[in-house]
């Protein structure tokens, strides 16, 4: 393809209005398109409008993956944007749209890697899987719906498409970063359960906003203690109390109150212990009089650590270095991606999270740089053919 053909396929792809779901219009266009060059694609719903997709190229044993997914964020107020959110807009070098950086451009660059070598009858000792998902800014839905469906357990690595780029404000060129390590999610709510009097007899009824109070005392407590444990590559965990909703109206004894929190998990200190370790809190002060706490758990998702001395990471090290013109910088973040989910079926395959996208994800005026973008394409066609080369480490 020459440039314009490329930029076409991104441009189609930003039309598609993927807000927080219907992913099923994109993924009907990309099944369409593979289906045009003879590559191997399906879908797999997942909900009403709701889908995943699967192309492959190539077959064997060696299974190299690329995963994407489809959904954006919300656009958000339309009067902070300079452009049209849902029309891919070249201006100075940048390609501005909603999903442009978060993640169109990285998966419709692995969509037109794909079509380029099946054009190029390149042939390929092994399978090349490309893993398109649905749910992933909310829940990831989409990922979790591939778990025993055949699609993750045989992958040997993996690269995520997801931003990976910094860029500099002082007209510098973007920095490339290459993401080997994420941290774990545990997502909770403690429940604190009170009864319910009118507020001039409170002798009546039982506090449930002063018990979570307590309950928040003595986990402040226990993170102040926790956040010292280090982790040799993810660092200290991060905990972050989200929400607190309690009382039902002024005048009475409120008898409901919930606090819910987040915490960006390591190896360390990963979500198994501290869960044990705040329940064993929770024991200790339901014990006292008119004390009723409920641990609740929403979600946990294991941290993602990769060998930097693997065969994917040396291969994205070398190759990034030429196609983008900068040594390429490992480092771990604190945020997750579909993979946390893909390594509860399979912790063996190596993972590292690379794409063309930078620091405007979620934001308005969210832009790619044209280079970047077509850069990339070439990095992953030529990351692709060495990840199968023997000779290549």
């Amino acid at each position: 393809m020459d440039t314009q053909q490329r930029l076409a396929i991104l441009k189609k792809a930003i039309n598609f209005d993927t807000q927080n779901g219907n992913e099923a219009v994109l993924a009907n266009y990309l099944f369409e398109l593979f289906k045009s060059h003879q590559i191997a694609v399906r879908t797999l719903p997942f909900g009403e409008n709701r889908t995943n997709l699967i192309a492959s190229l190539g077959s064997g044993n060696k299974v190299l993956a690329l995963t994407g997914h489809m959904d954006t964020v919300s656009v958000g107020p339309r009067d902070l944007w300079d452009t049209d959110p849902l029309q891919l807009t070249a201006i100075d070098g940048k390609l501005y749209g909603r999903g442009t950086s978060d993640m169109k451009g990285g998966l419709i660059a692995f969509v037109i890697a794909l079509i380029e070598l099946a054009q190029e009858k390149v042939a390929i000792p092994g399978e090349v899987r490309l893993i398109v998902t649905g749910g992933e800014e909310k829940g990831q839905l989409g990922s979790a719906a591939l778990l025993g469906k055949g699609v993750i357990s045989d992958i040997e690595a993996l690269i995520v498409g997801e931003p990976a780029r910094l860029s500099n404000k002082d007209g510098r060129p973007e920095q490339q970063f290459a993401i080997t390590a994420q941290n774990g999610t545990l997502d909770y709510e403690v429940i604190s359960h009170g009864k319910s009097a009118h507020s001039s007899m409170p002798e009546m009824g039982v506090n449930a906003i002063d018990n979570l109070d307590v309950y928040l005392s003595e986990q402040k407590k226990y993170f102040a203690k926790a956040t010292q444990v280090e982790d040799d590559v993810l660092g200290k965990i991060i905990p972050v109390d989200t929400l607190i909703t309690g009382g039902e109206q002024i005048n009475s004894v409120p008898a409901f109150a919930k606090l819910t929190t987040k915490i960006r998990t390591t190896t360390a200190y990963p979500a198994e212990q501290i869960i044990k370790e705040l329940q064993h809190i929770i024991t200790r002060l339901n014990a006292e009089e008119n004390m009723d706490l409920e641990f609740h758990l929403i979600r946990k998702l294991a941290p993602v650590v990769t060998d930097n001395r693997s065969k994917i990471v040396n291969l994205v090290k070398k190759n990034g270095r030429f196609y983008f013109n900068q040594p390429v910088t490992l480092r771990s973040v604190a945020g997750t991606s579909d993979a946390a989910t893909f390594v509860k079926e399979n912790s063996d395959m190596s993972i590292v999270m690379i794409g063309p996208g930078n620091d405007t994800s979620h934001m308005a005026n969210e832009y790619v740089m044209e280079e970047a973008f077509l850069n990339y394409i070439n990095f992953i066609k030529k990351l692709i053919l060495d990840y199968f080369n023997p000779t290549e480490n």
